[in-house]
């Protein structure tokens, strides 16, 4: 184990080295506690043996600075002193020591000493390294939450909390995004014809041939069912719905056979809304999704397979095969 020493004293700090040496220990050593500091800034220590007096800086202000810095890790304290009055020995544990060695050292009780440092520091690194792998796992228990197992995109509790962030991201800077509400066409009666398992792999299909449509800003959500919402940020109407005729058209070229489809394959319906800041900047978000949501229920009632956007000053959508 690295140790340091700082002692201001030449022969006790020689003869606390070799000691510390002959039971297998790197040994680091400071004539004061301002040296010792310096090699604190610059080194890996976990245990530094102190005297109580030195100049510039003592062992208990040196301590007092260590407890006081934001270590990588917990540095133990072991203070050297020639003051044996149960009142000193107390400062010298109320200024942050861990334990004091009185001197002249005893080697037996030295030993002793670094021994139950050295065992501690063993425990606290074990139990750092532990709450380490709890964060991660409790990290990537909550980013499941957000995930929706079968498909793997965001599920519903995912598009909320994003689409708060980028309504309100756009609402401050008077940016335009898209809310893209995709329905994968006649899915019931894919399931009914093919079996649920089949059903599913056709979400998985389709979740993944859209996400290598969208841009790595866009976001993308299955937001119930064989429902599916895309959050495009910075695209107006136009863009957004020239994006949508992409995703569209993707599934499509997918070629998966769907008899009970009148395309013969498995297709889905979008519905495109946008927030145009200088126009409609006091809109909630709840509104841009209702009007996507109609633009999607007016592509089913056009026909399916197609994309129809909301047109704002008229309040009606627009449907196309694009």
């Amino acid at each position: 184990m690295k140790i340091l020493i700082a002692e201001d004293d030449l022969i006790s700090r020689r003869l606390l080295q070799k000691t510390l040496e002959s039971w297998g220990h790197r040994v680091l050593a400071a004539k004061d506690g301002r040296q010792a500091w310096n090699i604190l800034q610059t080194n890996d220590i976990r245990l530094v043996i102190a005297d109580w007096v030195m100049p510039f800086i003592d062992g208990v202000t040196l301590c007092q600075k260590i407890r006081k810095a934001n270590m990588p890790g917990y540095v133990y304290f072991i203070i050297l002193t020639g003051k044996d009055r149960k009142e000193d020995i107390i400062v010298g544990l109320e200024a942050g020591a861990d334990d004091y060695v009185t001197k002249p050292f005893d080697r037996g009780e030295l030993q002793v000493r670094v021994h139950a440092g050295k065992r501690i520091l063993t425990l606290e690194k074990e139990l750092s390294e532990t709450n380490e792998q709890l964060q991660r796992l409790n990290q990537r228990l909550e980013e499941m939450t957000r995930v929706d197992p079968l498909m793997q995109i965001g599920n519903r509790r995912g598009f909320y909390e994003t689409v708060e962030k980028v309504h309100g991201h756009s609402s401050r800077y008077g940016r335009n995004y898209s809310i893209l509400m995709c329905d994968i066409d006649q899915f019931k009666a894919y399931n009914d014809l093919y079996g649920h398992m089949a059903g599913d792999e056709i979400l998985k299909a389709v979740a993944s041939s859209i996400r290598g449509a969208l841009r790595t800003s866009d976001e993308l959500f299955r937001y119930g069912g064989e429902e599916i919402v895309l959050i495009l940020p910075e695209q107006d109407l136009e863009k957004a719905t020239v994006a949508a005729g992409r995703v569209r058209s993707g599934i499509e070229a997918l070629g998966i056979e769907h008899k009970g489809s009148r395309a013969g394959v498995i297709t889905i319906s979008c519905g495109v809304a946008s927030l145009l800041n200088r126009e409609y900047k006091n809109d909630r978000w709840e509104t841009i999704l209702a009007h996507a949501d109609n633009a999607l229920y007016e592509a089913k009632s056009a026909g399916r397979n197609r994309v129809c956007s909301y047109t704002r000053k008229l309040h009606v959508s627009s449907c196309d095969l694009i």
